[in-house]
């Protein structure tokens, strides 16, 4: 059987914990970027418009997983929790670490209210492209419709503190 995994809120004082896995998969964020990125998230005390980090953890407490979310209006669904930077370590099981991500969204999107889940996935975290097909085949079987295009441009602001 396999370990039982549970959703858990990052906090102020656990966003160290967090790192490791970010740094996984996001080699270039230093721990400096990733506390100025995880401290405005996880000090929102909004109950309209709720947002944060949520874990994913073993019952060691390691954390195996990890997406922000943040509860939007959409001018088409209405009331609907976007989930980003999703996350996932790259070991076996992964797909029940993946399986409890989105089991989790869904819980934070029924309890405020949210007619629908909209996940963002960014190609710079994972940059070997190889989980982009288990990704989409993952969202298709959990009910999801892959929807748009989504696209980025960095601008050189010629200021390195955002490295």
């Amino acid at each position: 059987m396999a370990e039982p995994l549970a959703p858990r809120l990052l906090d102020r004082d656990t966003i160290d914990r967090a790192y490791p896995l970010v740094r996984s998969i996001a080699t270039g964020i230093t721990l400096d970027r990733w506390g100025r990125f995880a401290r405005p998230l996880v000090s929102s005390r909004s109950s309209t418009r709720p947002r944060g980090l949520m874990t994913i953890q073993n019952t060691a407490g390691y954390i195996l997983g990890l997406y922000g979310f943040e509860v939007r209006d959409d001018l088409q669904v209405n009331r609907t929790l976007c989930v980003e930077n999703i996350i996932i370590a790259s070991i076996p099981g992964r797909e029940t670490i993946w399986a409890t991500v989105i089991d989790a969204a869904e819980q934070i999107a029924k309890l405020h209210g949210c007619e629908a889940v909209r996940a963002g996935l960014q190609d710079d975290l994972d940059p070997s492209d190889r989980d982009r097909g288990w990704l989409a085949n993952s969202f298709e079987t959990a009910g999801y419709a892959l929807e748009g295009v989504r696209a980025c441009k960095r601008i050189d602001t010629g200021d390195s503190a955002h490295a």
